[in-house]
């Protein structure tokens, strides 16, 4: 559980006793590459951390799977359906895992009851979502006033690691390309 206390650490000072009280309650569960952790048409109501391996997020959109996140080591994921309660746009979500992973999960209802008793964790549970919003934002910008190469470049910059972990074609997918387009870039 190394790289997800260290995460949680990195986001927030979390104090030992809220970290204590967060790990106890995760539980730890093995999953095989290409398993679709959370289906669109399913309730999922666990958020998982990942200390090992790493996972997608995307939405069907017109029969096309189109990429909007991608959580690696330290990171959380979650149905933003089950998390946040129905969020129109999100009723097509999946996550898949794409490497042999190790993930903990706790049951949201549990990670709510933590957060309403120590403010450490609610507070950190609230900084990580306002980093997302903020990498969000910041993706939505980039789309709109940077070329392809210029994201693309940003991508690599960031995440250095994913690109060779990662399918060609659901980075093109996230960055809003096509797969022969990022190929071009690449050469």
């Amino acid at each position: 559980m190394d790289r997800i206390i260290s995460s949680i650490k990195q986001t927030f000072n979390v104090s030992e006793n809220a970290i204590e009280k967060l790990t106890s309650c995760l539980h730890p569960i093995n999953i095989s590459k290409k398993t679709i952790l959370i289906a669109p048409d399913k309730k999922d109501t666990n958020v998982y951390f990942i200390e090992k391996g790493i996972a997608r997020a995307y939405n069907l959109v017109e029969g096309k799977e189109v990429t909007s996140w991608f959580s690696k080591e330290g990171d959380l994921i979650y149905s933003t359906n089950s998390f946040y309660g129905k969020t129109p746009g999100y009723e097509n979500e999946a996550v898949q895992v794409l490497e042999n992973s190790l993930f903990y999960y706790i049951p949201i209802a549990k990670l709510e009851n933590l957060c309403s008793s120590d403010a450490d964790i609610a507070n950190w549970l609230r900084i990580l979502h306002q980093k997302a919003f903020v990498e969000m934002e910041r993706r939505l910008i980039y789309r709109l006033y940077m070329s392809a190469e210029e994201r693309y470049k940003d991508f690599v910059e960031k995440n250095p690691d994913l690109i060779q972990r990662v399918n060609l074609g659901y980075i093109a997918s996230y960055l809003g390309m096509s797969h022969v387009t990022l190929c071009a870039l690449r050469k």
